[in-house]
């Protein structure tokens, strides 16, 4: 098993590298969506509401791989059946693997963000919004300097699992043949006929990627953690 690690250790190291990048790129798209509709929410807005609401409560529901499959195989085909160029052009983007795997996964981790951002935002008192509106802030002035950082504070330890989520669900886009790590340990398990170790290597990978980002997530939430915040726990 040594030897064979040390042997296949590069690849390995190039397919965690691939599946990191989509990682942080699903992450980043499912925080804007996750804001957008967690702020959806909150609005006035029947209308708004509503759509954020099925928006959440429908992709929660779809599987990852389900969705991978209908943003890979199905959007473009259907966009070229359908004649029209603005629906070709729209969608064509689509035929590259690491997009629509970037996509698939911001989409489907956005719905879990949305609702993560909204309790965090819902634990600020809302008094602090009052105080700010009452000295003259604009809301969007106040959104991002009172409610937002300590919404994201709030938010950083269950975004950092939903992180640690996205990552280990990038093993499913080997599915449509994007060459992160279970896309190539199932290679090196094809040319060597040693799936036991080919996965097992995989599975190693996977473990020590995910406890240096669980040390990681911890060491930023206690900088990001307030004095009065363990004792306030401690009360509670």
């Amino acid at each position: 098993m040594i030897e064979f690690a040390l042997a296949y250790a590069p690849r390995y190291f190039m397919g965690t590298l691939v599946g990191l990048g989509l990682t942080v790129l699903a992450m980043a798209g499912a925080l804007v969506l996750g804001l957008l509709v967690a702020l959806g929410r909150q609005s006035r807005s029947r209308v708004l509401r509503a759509i954020c609401v099925s928006y959440v409560a429908v992709f929660r529901g779809v599987p990852p791989l389900v969705l991978l499959y209908v943003v890979y195989f199905g959007l473009p085909a259907w966009a070229v059946q359908s004649g029209i160029p603005g629906m070709v052009a729209l969608f064509s983007p689509l035929d590259n693997r690491l997009a629509s795997a970037t996509l698939a996964f911001a989409v489907n981790a956005g719905a879990y963000v949305a609702e993560i951002l909204r309790a965090s935002m819902m634990a600020v008192p809302a008094d602090q919004m009052d105080a700010a509106r009452s000295i003259g802030m604009t809301y969007p002035t106040a959104l991002r300097r009172i409610l937002l950082p300590q919404a994201f504070r709030i938010a950083f330890p269950p975004l950092g699992n939903e992180f640690i989520i996205i990552l280990k669900g990038t093993s499913l886009a080997s599915v449509i043949g994007v060459t992160e790590l279970m896309r190539t340990a199932q290679n090196v398990a094809a040319a060597t006929f040693l799936n036991l170790q080919a996965y097992l290597l995989a599975a190693f990978f996977y473990v020590a990627l995910v406890i240096l980002l669980q040390g990681a997530s911890t060491l930023v939430e206690r900088r990001l953690r307030r004095p009065g915040d363990h004792d306030r726990s401690l009360i509670v």
